[in-house]
């Protein structure tokens, strides 16, 4: 069975700036201004108590003990397994920022066997394909991640991916627009 195909406008709308709370307008403000506010925010603010807790540990995962770059590149590849355009869109420069070149940000939207990637790179990249692919790790993929990041960067990269996939799915079934500039 196929998804349906994304269609419409957003299912919610993003609240207006004088709905928000304090929360939200804190962490607005602290992303821009009202001016940058995300859509994803605004919209998942409409569940205030939900949203901090998710800004919590979407925050704690950024700021996890992964290089910033190889959490950039499961990000990405995530988002496109996942066809969530807005999370690559927000991503991105993010990804250059931290070292990802413009031959590899289109090489993510390729089978990895495609591009001579780095070791490290791949062996989480194909992990990441794998988590997506059958919800788990084979043993010897487990092994491979865990040798390379140790048992708390084999932990988080999987809640990475996991929350990666969370992200995706509420994008798009919530249809979160990408912001117009």
């Amino acid at each position: 069975m196929t998804p349906e195909p994304d269609e419409g406008g957003p299912r919610l709308t993003p609240l207006p700036q004088a709905e928000w709370d304090e929360f939200l307008s804190r962490l607005v403000d602290a992303s821009g201004g009202p001016a940058h506010a995300l859509n994803i925010f605004t919209t998942l603010g409409r569940h205030p108590e939900l949203f901090r807790r998710w800004i919590g540990f979407g925050g704690a995962l950024l700021a996890g003990q992964l290089p910033g770059r190889l959490r950039e590149l499961v990000i990405l590849r995530t988002a496109v397994r996942c066809r969530a355009d807005y999370e690559w869109a927000h991503h991105e420069e993010t990804a250059r920022r931290l070292g990802v070149s413009s031959d590899e940000l289109e090489a993510l939207r390729r089978p990895l066997a495609d591009r001579a990637w780095a070791h490290d790179d791949l062996v989480v990249l194909q992990a990441t394909d794998e988590m997506h692919d059958t919800w788990n790790l084979a043993d010897e993929s487990w092994a491979a991640v865990h040798g390379l990041l140790g048992d708390a960067g084999t932990i988080e990269l999987v809640m990475l991916v996991g929350q990666y996939h969370l992200v995706a799915l509420a994008l798009r079934t919530l249809r979160i627009e990408l912001e117009r500039p």
